[in-house]
């Protein structure tokens, strides 16, 4: 297992951890408190030192490009939808005129949030279909 491969796990795990964390703190402490779940995700800021000083080939950099590539559109796509959902629940279905100004952070938060998690994903995933074609 290579050490991007093993970040990308790490970042998958405390992703979760992160996400699940949250959906229990919402219900109990609301929306602003429960983005203190996030917090497992700082765990992955000591992903660097794993595999410091192994060489990395261009099939690790190739699926590296990709994966970043996936992330940054899945993270686009979040932050439109994020952003055009406020609007049409707040000005569409409420009739108000403003927005909480919590619900902007929160969706940023969900713009890094899914751009974390679709590239961890997409290196398991491309590291996964790369050995199948290495085996056959």
């Amino acid at each position: 297992m290579s050490a991007e491969q093993k970040r990308a796990w790490l970042g998958v795990a405390t992703m979760t951890a992160s996400v699940v964390g949250y959906l229990v703190l919402l219900p109990l402490f609301g929306p602003v408190i429960a983005t203190a779940a996030f917090v497992f995700y700082a765990i992955n800021g000591f992903a660097g030192f794993i595999g410091r000083g192994e060489q990395v080939d261009e099939r690790d950099k190739n699926i590296a490009r990709r994966a970043t590539l996936a992330g940054g559109i899945a993270s686009y796509l979040a932050f439109i939808i994020g952003c055009m959902g406020t609007w049409c629940v707040v000005f569409a279905f409420q009739r108000e005129g403003q927005v909480w100004v919590h619900v902007l952070g929160t969706i940023t938060m969900l713009g890094a949030v899914v751009f974390l998690f679709t590239r961890s994903v997409a290196i398991v995933v491309l590291y996964g279909r790369h050995m199948e074609a290495d085996n056959a």
